[in-house]
């Protein structure tokens, strides 16, 4: 029993780490000691392990809220650690769908831009522009994702 309980601790541990170190929306990053809350802002985390929302921070315009030391960082060098929105609302390689949400697609007939008609991902699934599928259950390393809600 003790060393269920252990290794359930330990997991429980190392899956939070996985968290923090992804640079996830709202988690303190230890390379920076800030949490993302979005594309372009953060708050501060002063070394602990919950962040300081007295204030909000905003990233200079064309910079994005990142997991680097630098904090704020140029998109075309280095991803936004939470809230990426830039592929939001675009059709994808094959002018299918686009994403517009984390959850919801609309569909583009072949064209560039999406039109009205649109549709939800069942529970447990989500949007990913880079799949053929409109909705999948597991992200891979191209994924490419809406993150609104």
């Amino acid at each position: 029993m003790k060393s269920v309980l252990f290794a359930l601790t330990v997991l429980t541990v190392f899956g939070w780490r996985l968290q923090l170190a992804s640079g996830s929306c709202g988690l303190c990053q230890s390379s920076n000691d800030v949490a993302c809350i979005n594309q372009t802002a953060y708050h501060m985390c002063f070394g602990k392990e919950t962040p300081d929302q007295s204030q909000i921070f905003p990233c200079p315009d064309g910079l994005v809220c990142t997991d680097k030391p630098q904090v704020c960082f140029q998109r075309s060098e280095t991803p936004a650690s939470c809230g990426d929105t830039d592929s939001c609302g675009r059709c994808n390689a094959n002018n299918v769908f686009a994403c517009t949400s984390r959850t919801t697609f609309a569909f583009c007939f072949g064209a560039t831009t999406p039109t009205t008609v649109n549709g939800t991902c069942p529970a447990g699934r989500f949007c990913d522009a880079s799949s053929a599928n409109f909705c999948v259950a597991k992200a891979t390393e191209d994924s490419i994702i809406c993150h609104l809600d």
